[in-house]
């Protein structure tokens, strides 16, 4: 029986010395972990680079403000909205080498759009509250240069031009409104 006891003993012993292991191995863990989490700021981070097909930055109540994303076949853009979530301003590139940028009214009609494009003509384009081209520029790749305002039918009234050898245009048609 004293065998017996003395074996037992022996477990036990050898039991309480794992747990005193395990207990410590808890113990550095624990204290590491706070370690970590004292030294990490929360909610800001720096990176050198964040690689992704999409993004988007939202606001304190969780609406999307800016939004860029990229698609298969090799268009980008990105937009930003307002407080109310209606978007404001979007720019973008195709594939094939155009680049356009717009600016939208509070309403999201298109007031001012921009664009390059792939054979060398970049252009501006005004609209009126309604939708309709109201003024419209344009230069080409070969170097002319031209301006055309339009009534509220989007009808061309005015244009002045400028071409690659120098010589000035400026047609006009009716100045004088129909009746």
């Amino acid at each position: 029986m004293n065998n017996t006891i003395e074996e037992q003993l022996a477990s036990m012993r050898s039991s309480l010395r794992r747990q005193r292991l395990f207990n410590l191995a808890l113990v550095g863990i624990a204290v590491a972990a706070v370690t970590v989490a004292a030294t990490r700021p929360v909610g800001d981070a720096t990176f050198d680079t964040v690689t992704c097909k999409s993004w988007k930055v939202v606001d304190k109540d969780g609406k999307t403000r800016i939004g860029a994303g990229t698609l298969a076949d090799g268009t980008a853009s990105i937009e930003w909205a307002d407080r109310d979530g209606k978007r404001r301003i979007g720019a973008g590139t195709l594939a094939g080498g155009d680049a356009s940028m717009r600016w939208y009214d509070k309403d999201e009609k298109a007031r001012i759009s921009t664009g390059t494009t792939s054979n060398g003509r970049a252009g501006v384009t005004w609209f009126d509250k309604d939708g309709m081209v109201r003024i419209g520029a344009v230069t080409t790749s070969e170097g002319s240069a031209g301006v055309t305002w339009f009534d509220k039918d989007n009808k061309p009234r005015i244009a002045a031009a400028t071409k690659t050898d120098g010589t000035v245009t400026l047609p006009t048609t009716d100045l004088k409104p129909k009746p």
